[in-house]
């Protein structure tokens, strides 16, 4: 660090056990130092603020991280306008100058988005301004909660990846399965999307694909590549390019490709299709052929 700033009401030391988050007094650990209202300024090599540090509290340890009560970070661009703030309930300040946060954490950017999470461990890189976490993370999304196995953020571009094998648990009670979503919500948008093999968890219906990209404000789902519906009743669907429309609270299906519709009592292909499957009324079309038994 270029320039370091302290600003504090009170110092004690070897005095006080740690204060828990709920301030209950812990008598297992004592604190080298604490510090009261801490702040802390970070310059950049122009000399420029690039980071602004503050805690309700901070204590010091002899053989642990130094820890953060209430903290709030928040990171300027290199004009020297606030570029994004998060804050969180606890973090860990690391000798590398990484702060790692724990359990809830609010990041808000400079655009107005607001990202919701949960991890045992995000880290904020004071170099490059990314939010990483190789933990479980649960991320509160548009009308979602969306559970990974980890998290990468570059926060001045509002752009997401949620790492791993990844479940996104919609509120209306559909449930997908994918890996490495990418979260995009640069320029207003709340674009969600993986290239990687999905799963569609519906009410009636299993959905398998190759890919996903899921507008949060159409509500409209794209399941990409090839796809296979597998429904309660044994039908079976194969074609590829679906797009699951959401908006009307429930979920139609359509696509223009071709089409293999298996029941117990039909064999039928055609090119094009219309399902709407919370009343279970299916449209094939383009040159249908069946064989009925």
């Amino acid at each position: 660090m270029k320039a370091l700033s302290y600003s504090f009401d009170a110092l004690q030391e070897n005095t006080d056990p740690v204060l828990t988050q709920n301030e209950e007094v812990s008598k297992e650990v004592s604190y080298m130092e604490k510090i009261d209202n801490f702040a802390l300024q970070e310059f950049n090599a122009d000399n420029r603020l690039s980071h602004f540090v503050k805690a309700t509290n901070y204590f010091h340890f002899k053989n642990s991280p130094a820890l953060l009560l209430n903290p709030e970070v928040t990171t300027y661009d290199e004009q020297g306008k606030k570029d994004y703030v998060l804050t969180s309930e606890r973090a860990d300040y690391l000798d590398s100058g990484e702060i790692s946060f724990k359990g809830k954490v609010n990041v808000h950017s400079s655009s107005g988005i607001t990202h919701k999470m949960k991890t045992k461990e995000l880290l904020v890189g004071t170099k490059t301004d990314d939010l990483v976490s190789n933990k479980k993370v649960t991320y509160l999304g548009e009308n979602a909660k969306i559970v990974s196995q980890g998290m990468h953020m570059q926060t001045r571009d509002d752009k997401m990846k949620l790492t791993g094998k990844t479940v996104i648990k919609q509120d209306s009670g559909q449930k997908i399965l994918t890996k490495n979503l990418n979260i995009d919500q640069s320029n207003g948008q709340k674009h969600y999307y993986s290239k990687h093999n999905t799963t569609y968890l519906a009410k009636e219906d299993t959905i398998y694909s190759t890919g996903m990209d899921l507008d949060m404000q159409e509500k409209i789902l794209q399941l990409s590549g090839k796809v296979k519906i597998l429904q309660n009743s044994g039908t079976k669907i194969n074609t590829q390019d679906l797009v699951v429309d959401q908006s009307n609270d429930g979920d139609v299906y359509r696509t223009e490709e071709k089409i293999h519709y298996q029941s117990k009592l039909a064999n039928i292909n055609a090119v094009g299709m219309h399902y709407d499957a919370k009343n279970k009324k299916v449209k094939l079309t383009g040159g249908v052929a069946g064989v009925y038994e």
